[in-house]
């Protein structure tokens, strides 16, 4: 049995349609369609019935459904410890983080080549957990603590917040430096696509107006601040670091400021995943 056939019925089942399979899987539709038809053939099995709005699993599809998702399993461990075996020349290791952490680490990554200049970085940037068992990436760096699966954390420290404005916006507006901020100031906030961020939530439990601006990436409140148009919450790890900026309130610890570095069990010991972790440890611990 060829995986990558099955590897195509199980895209398919979990996304519903040939066109929400075709970018996972970076073939057109017209071709996941004739895979299928051909992987049909060979089992003398229906797995799908096709309609207009998606193709729908079969009674008979469904039973095959957890013996695919083993065989995905194996794949991956198989992949994994191959990586694991590899040398640390000529090697890529895939790191994915939040916004403001991958922000961080581009900036500092100049002194991760002067040590190693035959390892590749690729950052994986997004608000949504990577899932490490699945190959999303090597090396995650997140701010709430994992639960299950076979992986090795270590925690990176806290990443406080605080409110911040420009300076010149801040001399203008004397109210920026007390509490009476969230009734007299001029607020950036996160669009409905942010809502869901803890820096957001607290944000909004204090506004007593509606924001002049709402953004829907967050490192656009960075942007907006720094050009006076008003206040809004970011990382210390990233407020700190503009010289047009002044912090104006406390730090403050949200529900999930904690920084967790995770990978799989099988990648601990891989030459250049263990080059990427010494360098990242201590550049956390740093701010």
């Amino acid at each position: 049995m060829n995986w990558d056939q099955v590897k195509i019925f199980l895209t398919v089942a979990d996304a519903g349609s040939l066109s929400a399979a075709a970018p996972l899987l970076g073939i057109s539709p017209p071709t996941i369609a004739r895979r299928i038809a051909r992987l049909e053939q060979t089992l003398g099995v229906k797995l799908f019935n096709s309609r207009h709005d998606g193709y729908f699993v079969t009674p008979a599809g469904r039973e095959l459904v957890s013996a695919a998702e083993k065989m995905e399993q194996a794949a991956q461990n198989f992949s994994r410890q191959a990586n694991a075996l590899g040398e640390a020349s000529n090697s890529l290791v895939r790191v994915a983080s939040g916004y403001w952490f991958s922000r961080f680490i581009t900036e500092q990554i100049p002194s991760f080549h002067v040590s190693n200049p035959s390892i590749e970085i690729e950052l994986i940037t997004g608000h949504a957990l990577a899932d490490l068992d699945r190959g999303d990436a090597d090396i995650s760096i997140r701010n709430m603590r994992p639960s299950g699966g076979d992986l090795v954390m270590r925690k990176l420290g806290e990443a406080p917040y605080a409110v911040y404005g420009s300076r010149q916006y801040v001399e203008a507006n004397p109210a920026a430096r007390d509490e009476t901020r969230y009734d007299h100031c001029d607020w950036v906030c996160g669009s409905r696509a942010l809502e869901g961020l803890a820096s957001q939530i607290w944000l909004n439990g204090k506004l007593n107006k509606d924001p002049i601006l709402r953004c829907s990436q967050t490192l656009q409140f960075l942007d907006a601040i720094k050009s006076g148009i008003g206040l809004t919450i970011l990382p210390k790890m990233v407020g700190d670091r503009e010289p047009l900026l002044e912090q104006v309130s406390d730090p403050i610890l949200l529900n999930n400021s904690e920084i967790w570095l995770v990978i799989h069990e099988d990648l601990k010991r891989a030459p250049a995943v263990r080059a990427v972790i010494d360098w990242l440890v201590p550049l956390f611990h740093s701010f």
